[in-house]
């Protein structure tokens, strides 16, 4: 089976070079295409110096919180403890479908990735947890592990160098909580996935209370290409007055677009040329009315904003997003916005582990409110409510579930408040009666209100 789109003359492929390449799936394919020459070279150097080349490369998270993954790294000492190394493959953020994608086609880049990341943080042990709906990922990279450690890459003697590297491949239930990386490491514990109060910080105590490192795969996937070319080769990809956002980065493209699929630009990529000519555009007849470029848990972008972005992190920040995940949902002209914000609110709410109260309520009413307002049962006072909610809701949570479910609302409140106000019916105002809120019947004018 090839890959869904064709690869466009604009695109950067590194990590997707080999998507719809079946032969790349085995160890005799991946190495063929210079497979596990990254890992034998990192064996050979001091995990310091695999620390500093991914630093100087100014590789950052990939999984939605961009922080720099060698300086991540080198918080790990050889202290003598037991270290791990865990790989969040547990990809449910709504748009987002970039990781499973690596597991499908290249499940060794993902091994070698894990196993090089492992030497550099004083580990001998690695987990990769992947999300519970993805049956043909978990299958390719449980089967990759296998061939690796039957080949002596992986195992008690990695490569013939006597460093122990071990990787397990756990397959989790389905719950979107555990993609925070502490309810993460309850869950492989476990225990049930709600997320941790932090600090200690997992590099402290983490997988059963041991120094441990998460990172997401295509992060990990990432790492072996920068240390095989050099730090210098990866910042080459990037715009030159932007050193903080150097490399490719994939994104998953769904929604209301011509081309879907997974696409990998250089840092740095203009976002209308991306969506125009990369993806197709709109549908026939139809125009963008908005974007959300990192997932659905970023500010959505109008069409306007949409012109100007720039795919980086500090791009889209200057655009009032993030990058996130880099999953771009597209809507287009025939869309209700207030329809597809309560879709992704009722998932939030869904998807909460109801561990904090303003999380559990809030997304729960969120969503009430919103559906409420879609229905066309809306009253004008809910647009506040519901941006009391969010401010309640932001910031205060011991995880950013609740901040997600709040962002869309916030961002689609204040860019698209006219399709809002538009389901909200003028008889449906909010009046007091001698201080008492009162909701007037349907087809009754309200009465004016009455001065407490």
């Amino acid at each position: 089976m090839g890959y869904p789109h064709p690869s466009h003359p604009r695109e950067t492929p590194v990590l997707s070079k080999y998507f719809g390449d079946a032969e790349a799936r085995t160890l005799a394919g991946w190495r063929a295409r210079g497979g596990y020459e990254a890992l034998e070279k990192a064996l050979g150097m001091d995990p310091v110096d695999v620390q500093n080349v991914v630093k100087d490369s100014g590789l950052r998270g990939r999984g939605g919180a961009g922080f720099p993954t060698g300086l991540k790294w080198s918080f790990m000492k050889p202290d003598g403890k037991q270290h791990y190394i865990l790989c969040n493959a547990d990809e449910s953020e709504p748009g987002t479908f970039k990781d499973r994608e690596i597991m499908r086609w290249t499940p060794h880049g993902l091994v070698e990735g894990v196993a090089l990341a492992a030497h550099a943080i004083y580990a001998d042990t690695a987990y990769i947890y992947i999300r519970g709906e993805f049956t043909e990922p978990y299958e390719r990279v449980t089967a990759a592990v296998r061939e690796a450690t039957a080949a002596g890459i992986l195992g008690d003697n990695a490569m013939g160098t006597g460093r122990k590297l071990v990787v397990h491949v756990h397959k989790g239930a389905g719950a979107y909580i555990c993609g925070e990386e502490t309810a993460l490491m309850n869950s492989l514990e476990g225990k049930r996935g709600n997320p941790r109060i932090k600090p200690p910080f997992p590099a402290v105590a983490g997988l059963w209370a041991k120094p441990t490192t998460i990172n997401n795969v295509e992060t990990l996937t990432a790492a072996p290409y920068i240390v095989k070319n050099g730090a210098d080769w990866y910042k080459a990809f990037g715009r030159p007055d932007n050193p903080k956002s150097t490399g490719t980065k994939l994104f998953s493209v769904c929604g209301n677009i011509a081309r879907p699929g997974n696409y990998e630009v250089a840092m740095g990529f203009p976002f209308k040329d991306f969506l125009w000519e990369l993806c197709g555009g709109p549908l026939p007849g139809r125009a963008i009315k908005a974007c959300i470029p990192g997932g659905s848990s970023v500010p959505i972008l109008t069409a306007e904003e949409c012109e100007t972005a720039i795919m980086d992190y500090e791009g889209f920040v200057a655009a009032g997003t993030m990058l996130g995940s880099g999953g771009v949902i597209v809507f287009d002209d025939q869309q209700c916005m207030v329809r597809q914000i309560a879709r992704l609110a009722r998932f939030y709410a869904h998807e909460s582990c109801a561990q904090c109260s303003q999380c559990r309520e809030g997304t729960a009413w969120t969503t009430k409110i919103l559906e409420r307002i879609r229905d066309g049962e809306g009253v004008a006072q809910d647009l506040d409510t519901l941006l009391a909610i969010a401010d309640g809701m932001t910031g205060k949570t011991i995880c950013v579930l609740s901040d997600s479910c709040a962002t869309p609302v916030v961002s689609g409140l204040k860019k698209f408040r006219h399709e809002f106000e538009a389901k909200i019916r003028p008889d449906r105002a909010r009046v007091t009666m001698q201080g008492i809120p009162v909701l007037p019947p349907l087809g009754v004018t309200a009465l004016k209100p009455v001065a407490a």
